[in-house]
């Protein structure tokens, strides 16, 4: 073992190699296409701050703007019948609506609401 390999050689690489960036540190705005640092764009709510354009948001980010620090709680809606007019086809309309709510990601009937903390 040298000096060569034990000093210099680990600083050459420590320069050279790229460091982790995470990918979610900028936002293009889709309305003026300027790079939004995140902390700003989460300081704004979510708005540039070049054009006013509103980006889009997740819901348990949106309730938790509109609740503020006061928090949420979750609040369990009624069951809800399945197939009310006893509707008739080739399939069952219970496949068919649960086919429906796959696919574009719709929630079930019976899932939770929110309202306010006291």
């Amino acid at each position: 073992m040298n000096w060569l390999s034990n000093f210099v050689l680990p600083k050459i690489r420590a320069v050279v190699t790229k460091k982790a960036v995470p990918d979610n540190l900028w936002t293009k705005c889709p309305g003026c296409e300027q790079m939004l640092f995140y902390r700003e764009l989460e300081a704004n709510l979510h708005v540039c701050r070049n054009c006013g354009h509103h980006l889009r948001i997740g819901a348990e980010q949106r309730l938790k703007i509109l609740f503020g620090e006061a928090g949420f709680t979750r609040i369990e809606l009624p069951k809800t019948i399945v197939d009310p007019l006893k509707f008739r086809d080739r399939r069952r309309y219970a496949d068919r609506l649960r086919e429906g709510q796959a696919a574009h990601g719709s929630a079930p009937p019976s899932s939770p609401c929110c309202r306010r903390r006291r």
